[in-house]
Order: C-alpha cells, then sequence, then structure tokens
C-alpha cells in the first residue's frame, strides 16, 4: 500500500514577535540585568546598541525574550543563568553574542541565531517537562543537554552530549582538530535522530596514551538512535607514537536497544598505522578504533551506507557485532540510499548517500525565514492514503 508523508510538527518561527507583553529598551552603558529585574513574564527586552553589555544575567521564573538589533556588533560578556520557569513557558534569546556560560534549569530555552564561544549548559534536576531548541546558531563552546527534548537545527557546532528526546539535523559538528566526541548521545530512555548532518574533525595528533577520543557519533547507555542521510569523516589521530583506546571512529556504539545506521557516507576515520598490535609488551598500540562504525551492542542496523577504510592506516569499515548488508566501499552516493518510498530525496528519486540525501530536511534551513519544523521523534511520519489523523495543538507558537 502506497503512503503519503504527514509532517506534524511544532513551527519555530524565525521572525519579528508579536508580544503581547511590555517592549524594555536597553542602550548603551544600560544593564540586562536591571531590565530583567523589571519586566514581567511575557515581555521582550531588546539590546538597542552596537556595544558590550557588562555583567552576568540571572532570569528566575520569568518567561522572556531577549534579542539584539545588531547580531554581530555586541557582547554579552558574562554569564546567562535561566531557571524555574512555569510549565510551558520559555526563554527565547536571538540575534546575542555571548562570551559567557549559557546554564538553564529546569527551564525550556530556545537560542535562535545566537553566537555562543562558552559551554552551554542545559540540566533537567527537577525532571520538569522541559525543551531546548537551537536553530541558525554558532556554538564553539560544548552543548550539554539532558532536558526532556532538545531540537538542535542548521547551527554550527564543536562537542556535544545530550539525553532525552533529541532530533539533530542539518548541522555541522566540526572538531576543529580538538578531538573529543562529536554528538553523544547516552542513556535507556533517550531516543535520538541523527539526520543530515556533517560530521568533521574530530581529529588529534597526539603522542601519549589518549582514549575516548577523535570519535563522530557515540550511542552508549542503552539509547536508542536513528542516524540515518550523514557525512562523518575525519575522524582520526594522526600520530603514531602514543597508544589508542577507542580512537579514531565515525560511529561507536557501546550500548544501544536499538541503532539504525542507514545512508550514511563515512570515510577519513582512522588512526594512524593503526594496525600496531593490540598486545604488544613494549610500544604504541591500538585497542578497538580505527574504523568507520565500532559496535559492542546487539541490535545494530547497518544499511545502504558509502562506507571507506584508510587502507594506508590498517583501518576497517566495520569493527564487532551488527546485521549489515547493501553497504558500498565507494563514493558512488546518488541513488545509492535507502530505496524505501518515506526516503526518497526532495525531487522524488531514490535516496542519495550522505547529507543530502531525503526530505526530512529544509536544504536551505540556515537561511530560510519560513517556519522551521520541530518533530522530536524518530518514528516514521507517515498515513496511509485514505487514512486518518488527529493533530493536538502544543498551545501558542513562539517567535
Amino acid at each position: 500500500m502506497k503512503s503519503s508523508i504527514l509532517t506534524i510538527f511544532l513551527s519555530l518561527i524565525l521572525g519579528i514577535t508579536l508580544a503581547h507583553g511590555a517592549t524594555i529598551n536597553v542602550g548603551v552603558g544600560e544593564s540586562i540585568q536591571t531590565a530583567v529585574d523589571t519586566a514581567s513574564s511575557g515581555d521582550t527586552i531588546v539590546l538597542t546598541a552596537p556595544a558590550d553589555y557588562d555583567g552576568n544575567v540571572t532570569i528566575v521564573g520569568k518567561a522572556l525574550r531577549i534579542y539584539s538589533l545588531f547580531h554581530s556588533d555586541h557582547d554579552i560578556t558574562g554569564q546567562i543563568s535561566i531557571s524555574d520557569l512555569p510549565n510551558g513557558k520559555s526563554v527565547s534569546l536571538k540575534n546575542l553574542n555571548i562570551s559567557g556560560q549559557v546554564i538553564a534549569t529546569d527551564s525550556n530555552l530556545n537560542l535562535i541565531r545566537c553566537n555562543l564561544s562558552k559551554e552551554v549548559n542545559a540540566s533537567n534536576p527537577g525532571n520538569a517537562n522541559t525543551q531546548l531548541s537551537v536553530v541558525k546558531s554558532n556554538l564553539t563552546g560544548k552543548l550539554y543537554s539532558t532536558l526532556t527534548r532538545t531540537w538542535i537545527g542548521y547551527s554550527d557546532l564543536r562537542q556535544s552530549y545530550f539525553e532525552g528526546q533529541v532530533e539533530i539535523v542539518g548541522n555541522t559538528f566540526n572538531g576543529a582538530g580538538l578531538g573529543g566526541i562529536g554528538i553523544d548521545i547516552y542513556g535507556n530512555s533517550t531516543q535520538a535522530s541523527i539526520h543530515n548532518n556533517n560530521i568533521l574533525g574530530f581529529s588529534l595528533g597526539a603522542d601519549n596514551y589518549i582514549s575516548n577520543s577523535c570519535i563522530g557519533i557515540r550511542i552508549d547507555g542503552g539509547a536508542e538512535a536513528i542516524i540515518k542521510n550523514n557525512n562523518i569523516s575525519g575522524n582520526y589521530d594522526s600520530r603514531n607514537t602514543g597508544s589508542e583506546f577507542y580512537v579514531g571512529i565515525g560511529i561507536l556504539i557501546n550500548s544501544s536497544t536499538k541503532t539504525d545506521i542507514i545512508s550514511n557516507y563515512l570515510h577519513n576515520n582512522y588512526v594512524r598505522d593503526g594496525y600496531r598490535v593490540v598486545n604488544q609488551s613494549t610500544g604504541p598500540v591500538v585497542q578497538y578504533g580505527n574504523c568507520n562504525i565500532q559496535s559492542n551492542s546487539t541490535n545494530v542496523l547497518v544499511r545502504y551506507n558509502a562506507i571507506i577504510a584508510n587502507t594506508n592506516n590498517g583501518s576497517s569499515t566495520l569493527k564487532g557485532t551488527m546485521n549489515q548488508s547493501n553497504n558500498i566501499a565507494n563514493s558512488n552516493l546518488q541513488n545509492n540510499g535507502s530505496p524505501k518510498e518515506i526516503d526518497k530525496d526532495h525531487d522524488g528519486t531514490r535516496n542519495d548517500i550522505g547529507a543530502n540525501g531525503g526530505r526530512n530536511y529544509i536544504p536551505n534551513g540556515r537561511t530560510t525565514d519560513k517556519p522551521i519544523p520541530i518533530s522530536f521523534t524518530i518514528a516514521p511520519q507517515v498515513v496511509p492514503i485514505g487514512g486518518t489523523v488527529t493533530i493536538e495543538s502544543t498551545g501558542a507558537t513562539f517567535k
């Protein structure tokens, strides 16, 4: 039976806010914290000066929107802390350059077209119903989210860690030669959909012992994941003078309830001279890693991927236990991905392997001002022709 795709989304609209509260302007030499203290929940705070704003900002229990008229000509130098928002309310930060940490505790947070140079930490110690949304932003510090739901779209990031329900679409994760793990998914109640991303550059030139580094994606703690239509490359240790333990891996599945790896392009994930003998009594060794995909878990499905080993360094395409078939060992990406109807490309042809394949992303997601969809599901969004569906409203749309 043929199916039609029905997309049911909460839309995050990138435009001018139709605010119901007051607007508070903050100019040269004025304090954002003073404006926050004065504001009521639902108000908008506008940064009107092309200048730096010094000092920390603490928001407790107030749903506010803070945005700047000058996206590139200011800097908020202090830490922004958000906590104890009422259920269903959020803080939205738009067009902001922030050089301090951003910390959200038991609160909904939206980051829209922001530049952040230090850690973003969104935690949920009170088990509140919380959500983090990041769109068209640039994060050079680590992103850490254990909120109920996290949606990351059309942004530039480095290292990240997630628990909960997660969708990651259309981003570039660039390790910038600093090692680490691009996307780290953890927890037996975690479900993640990772699709149409570029994950690269988690590399090092390490002379000493290193472990659990230079990895594109790691799935652990019993998490469930769908990893589809990504480019994962350039995650490696370029030196051969130290020992490596779980290093140089495109995708590492340590522990997973179920992981599907479909239509990805994986190459250039390795350890230099990675054929070094594991049980060597003296000298550097490589133990685990040095491959494109390593699975230490059952229930791992690997289909229709382009997987190219770095044979000059003895790397492997696949290591461990997995159910794999229909993968190719070359870069013929066009029309070689999943043959399923739901995975067809935007032009209606068979799925292309890599980050430009499929239809569940917006090709111009980084530049459009139209609504950006947020789905928070790893299940196929399909309704049979002639079928019915019930749509439940999520309430107000934030802008």
